[in-house]
């Protein structure tokens, strides 16, 4: 899954595992989980003291009055990691570099983790975009461990959502 810096779907996978492997795989996925909700809590911290935020956007506070007036798929895009701002309904569980910010989330984190250091192909996230900016609709822990990875674009199924602000003037 790995090509380049771009985690992909095209690669197959892998075979037979030493015994043992995927403990060790786990053990790994367990200690990355540990450093990125550690890193999360720092940053956290770190942005309440001056007064910012690390959270992620919510879709529908960033829409607010605007209305949608229509949608489309866009298909599948290899999309940059720093372009996906936002989610539909997960901005409690991950930071704005999504990082976990809960343990409930761990087991499945771990085994997303494990299986793509094991090289197992997951499917594509699926992303709103608004404008120049992605929301999360399916697919939080998979861009939360590419990212933990480092990967810089991950493969998502988008669909593209026409937003129209509020007319000033009201019909009457």
């Amino acid at each position: 899954m790995l090509q380049g810096n771009v985690w992909t779907l095209s690669q197959s996978q892998v075979g037979a595992e030493k015994p043992g492997a995927h403990d060790s795989l786990r053990r790994a996925a367990a200690a990355r989980f540990q450093s990125a909700r550690f890193r999360a809590r720092i940053k956290q911290f770190a942005s309440s003291l001056v007064g910012r935020t690390t959270s992620l956007l919510h879709l529908d506070s960033v829409l607010g009055q605007a209305r949608r007036h229509g949608a489309h798929h866009a298909g599948v895009h290899s999309v940059p990691i720093r372009a996906i701002r936002g989610s539909e309904g997960r901005c409690d569980d991950f930071d704005a570099d999504f990082r976990p910010l809960k343990t409930h989330n761990k087991a499945r984190w771990i085994d997303l983790a494990a299986a793509w250091q094991r090289g197992v192909v997951l499917p594509p996230v699926e992303l709103i975009r608004v404008g120049d900016v992605y929301f999360v609709r399916d697919g939080h822990h998979r861009i939360s461990v590419a990212q933990a990875f480092d990967q810089e674009h991950i493969d998502a199924e988008v669909t593209v959502w026409d937003v129209r602000a509020p007319s000033p003037i009201s019909p009457s």
